[in-house]
């Protein structure tokens, strides 16, 4: 809509043909109770995520609760059924925390204040006490807490400057392990805090950057399962001894992230997940003697984690990919069989769905810049398929052939899509991320750039009908495409995107400011970096229609960057039509949301591409 209102469903040929293709429902996140019996996971029959309770085999599916809010994380106790789980308002990320107990009765609010973060860390072994971080203190300021959950008192136990998270607490229950992220998200330490006398003491000092994505612990507490990158340009699976605090690797592969792992009950055996460009694997290794088993059987996809039912029997994941919706699966060890577990979504349209491939761009310094290439079934028109060129958020992020709603409709309607992961991505090695840091912001976009004339250079793709379109950073991307580069594009499609790095710097949630300094550069000591590279000030050079969309609760990319983009837009005459979407954050979780903004997306495509 030009007239930058707030979101409309009315009716058209587009809207109603993308719908059947939003209305897919899925479920992720399962969680498995530690008598084995029950499994907890979120599902969004309602329209947003919610939490839905299965036995762990398989079966019918009820609610656990009806909720006002989409649901976060969730955990159970390690020694009940008693659920923790974490809820927003309207995508603020200001996340409280709730308790169900038993997995059964009325949930109840553990803590409650709206204007605070609560970010979940974990049970103790005893399941009597939980930690979490919160900036309760200070907004800028990450502090770790610990609750008495039968009597819900909490204590603040450790005060710190900036960002960190409680990981686990140490098998003994008296020290936490906390993830120190003061630098940055990808530039951390590991730290024990003993709950006694508060000493918060570094455990792997180390010389450059590292990641600390996952921890389990050695029952007889002599160590800990790291995931990491320690030392490396890939994550691995490293051991750390907690006598001489040496780190052993146990799972390095050359050129591939391990993404997720979790060791067996009775901490003989670890499954972990891999990465290979950007679809995952399972793998199982024995410990002791190093053999591995593969988790085969599974259609190609994304596994968020992976879970061992408390018997040791088997494994539990949610798995999804391009054209297999969300759910959650099974494997088991002794048949060597994968199954799903929750409903599979069933009819003509799933069936139809397209899976991608990998292709690679010489960008202007002969970098191979990777893309994933989805086509359209059936021939090509005379002229070539339209193409959407998409490109993730993060930007420490990676393209992976995930479900998307949005594609799959594309697909149908005979638009190719092309979807990079240009220098600055994850899954690639450390040294191919940081190849955007700071001063380097823009060869990101000439790679998005190359990625545009490979794509455009194919026989069955029109050349003169390609457009953009991102989220988030993804949108910074799309305005930074469109400001650099005006010539290449048709049209382009930006939701929540990064206009101004300085207002983005000053308006973003406070307690993140400094890690996205991290990443895009210091308000005072780069202010002139920043200028150059803020698409604000070159939106002149925007000549073809855009589509902008808006949550107005987003606590990372707040409304007044689109808000500028529409106003800076209008006032120039250029076609651009804006969609505020009250009540949403960092993404449109509700269903009526994606169906109004989705909706606007494919009459935009057909009046434009």
């Amino acid at each position: 809509m030009s007239d930058g209102g707030a979101i409309r469903a009315d009716s058209s040929p587009a809207r109603a043909a993308i719908r059947p293709y939003l209305d897919v429902r899925g479920a992720k996140s399962p969680a498995l109770s530690p008598d084995g019996g029950l499994m907890a996971f979120l599902g969004d029959q309602t329209g947003f995520h919610q939490i839905w309770l299965q036995p762990a085999g398989g079966g019918v599916a009820w609610r656990a609760a009806e909720t006002p809010e989409p649901v976060g994380a969730l955990a159970f106790s390690p020694k009940s059924r008693d659920l923790i789980f974490t809820m927003d308002r309207g995508g603020d990320e200001r996340h409280q925390l709730w308790l169900i107990p038993g997995a059964e009765a009325a949930p109840a609010a553990l803590t409650d204040d709206p204007t605070v973060v609560h970010a979940w860390g974990a049970w103790s072994p005893d399941g009597q006490r939980i930690a979490y971080a919160a900036n309760a203190r200070d907004r800028f300021h990450m502090d770790i807490h610990v609750m008495e959950v039968a009597t819900r008192k909490a204590t603040c136990v450790y005060q710190g400057e900036l960002y960190r998270e409680a990981m686990a607490f140490f098998p003994d229950g008296k020290a936490l392990l906390v993830r120190d992220c003061t630098r940055a998200m990808t530039d951390q330490d590991l730290v024990r805090l003993d709950l006694d006398t508060g000493a918060y003491e570094p455990l792997l000092p180390h010389d450059g950057r590292a990641r600390y994505v996952a921890a389990k612990f050695r029952k007889d507490g002599s160590g800990a399962y790291l995931l990491t990158d320690q030392g490396r340009d890939f994550q691995g699976i490293a051991f750390l001894s907690l006598e001489d605090r040496s780190l052993r690797w146990v799972v390095a592969i050359d050129g591939k992230d391990v993404e997720a792992m979790a060791l067996s009950p009775d901490q003989a055996r670890i499954a972990y997940v891999v990465n290979e460009e950007g679809w995952n694997r399972i793998l199982i290794r024995d410990l002791d003697s190093g053999m591995e088993t593969a988790v085969d059987g599974l259609p190609p996809g994304v596994i968020g984690s992976v879970s061992w039912r408390p018997d040791g029997s088997g494994l539990v994941f949610p798995l999804e990919g391009a054209a297999t919706p969300p759910g959650i699966w099974q494997y088991g060890v002794t048949d060597g069989t994968a199954s799903r577990l929750t409903d599979a979504p069933a009819g003509d349209l799933v069936g139809g769905f397209v899976e991608p491939v990998v292709q690679r761009a010489p960008s202007f310094d002969g970098l191979q810049v990777p893309f994933l290439l989805y086509r359209p079934k059936g021939e090509p028109p005379a002229g070539g398929f339209p193409a959407l060129v998409i490109v993730h958020g993060g930007p420490e992020a990676q393209w992976t052939p995930t479900f998307r709603a949005d594609i799959q409709y594309m697909l149908a309607r005979g638009i190719a899509v092309a979807a990079p992961n240009v220098r600055g991505s994850t899954g690639y090695g450390r040294p191919y991320q940081h190849l955007d840091d700071i001063g380097l912001r823009m060869d990101s976009v000439a790679d998005l750039r190359a990625v545009r004339l490979a794509l455009g250079a194919q026989p069955d793709i029109d050349e003169t009908r390609i457009g953009v379109f991102g989220r988030s950073y993804g949108g910074f991307m799309v305005l930074a495409a469109l400001t650099e580069y005006p010539e290449l594009w048709r049209l382009g499609i930006e939701f929540y995107g990064i206009a101004n790095f300085h207002t983005l710097l000053q308006t973003t949630g406070p307690w993140r400011r400094r890690l996205r300094a991290a990443e895009y550069g210091d308000p005072v000591a780069d202010k002139d970096l920043l200028e150059r590279i803020s698409p604000i000030h070159r939106l002149d050079r925007i000549c073809v229609p855009l589509l902008v969309a808006q949550g107005l609760d987003d606590p990372r990319v707040p409304p007044g960057e689109s808000e500028m983009v529409y106003s800076c837009l209008r006032g120039l005459g250029r076609p651009v039509d804006y969609i505020r979407v009250p009540h949403e954050g960092h993404g449109f979780a509700r269903l009526d949301s994606r169906h109004a903004v989705f909706g606007a997306v494919a009459d935009f495509l057909d009046r434009h591409l």
